[in-house]
């Protein structure tokens, strides 16, 4: 889902209705148009709908890793600590942290959160705990993000046949390197973040108010076994921090979402907006965090 789509909840059904109250206010004023779309049996969009006056205030955010506690390390303690990658993905790319090494049962790792951002993240190429910094606008709700954990194979080690991806889109940002360079490590866990606008305004009623918040990394990857038997069971901290509000319009958003979709109708657009949202995901969430 792009970030232009998820946007459109933030005026959602409120700006559907306004549209179609002005395009029926139009309409009614012109009878043979109407009647053509009423003939033709389908309805009939109109271009001069006022765009650019649709404004509002959206409220900011920010998320940034604050770090993460092997509560069962990989397999048997005495082969020897985890040797820790974790990779986050979000609408505009995705951060990639380096090797953390020695990592045994009940061991936790922090995170400087000033150079951890995980949304917005400014483009370019990126390092997790490193240089991993937020945007200073912040980006609105509804936010989602994933996070994987892989533990890197001992043989192979780091720096060894390390996957280089490309560099980063105008606007993206990313890695210098995977965190699963696909030569034997092993998946430790993942979680899918999925915030609402409600969730938000609830917790963070306040600019410069903070949340954190403490999952369970789900253990599954796709393809591999789920036998945790011997680990891994890690669970991953991130905080959300209330920013400023800014004031936004809906011209730049439909252009962007039209050129995404080619469409050459604005409401098609936020129609095409509104039906790529989703249920947010559960997330199991650690008992007496996030307050």
């Amino acid at each position: 889902m792009t970030t232009s789509y998820r946007r459109f909840m933030a005026c959602g059904l409120g700006v559907l209705a306004w549209c179609w109250y002005t395009a029926g206010d139009i309409a009614a004023h012109e009878p043979s148009a109407t009647s053509q779309s009423s003939s033709s049996g389908s309805v009939q969009h109109r271009s001069d709908i006022a765009w650019d006056a649709v404004e509002w205030t959206e409220r900011r955010y920010k998320i940034e890793a604050l770090g993460f506690k092997a509560r069962e390390e990989t397999g048997n303690s005495w082969l020897g600590g985890d040797e820790v990658m974790i990779h986050t993905d979000d609408a505009k790319g995705w951060t990639v942290s380096g090797q953390i090494g020695g990592i045994d049962s009940g061991d936790a790792h922090h995170f400087d959160p000033a150079k951890s951002c995980i949304v917005p993240v400014r483009p370019g190429i990126v390092v997790l705990g490193k240089t991993s910094v937020c945007d200073d606008g912040g980006e609105a709700a509804p936010m989602s993000f994933r996070v994987e954990f892989w533990e890197k194979d001992w043989f192979g080690g780091f720096g060894r046949d390390f996957c280089s991806p490309s560099s980063p889109g105008p606007g993206m940002h990313a890695g210098p390197y995977c965190a699963n360079d696909n030569a034997g490590d092993d998946f430790i866990g993942r979680a899918h973040i999925d915030l609402s606008i409600q969730d938000l305004e609830a917790a963070l009623p306040n600019v410069g108010d903070e949340y954190i918040e403490t999952v369970v990394l789900e253990q599954c990857d796709s393809g591999n076994s789920c036998d945790a038997t011997y680990g891994p069971d890690y669970s991953f901290t991130y905080r959300i921090t209330r920013l400023r509000d800014a004031r936004v319009g809906l011209r730049p958003m439909l252009d962007k979402a039209m050129g995404t979709i080619g469409t050459y109708s604005e409401l098609d657009a936020i129609a095409a907006g509104l039906r790529s949202l989703r249920t947010p995901s559960p997330r199991q969430v650690e008992p007496g965090v996030g307050k």
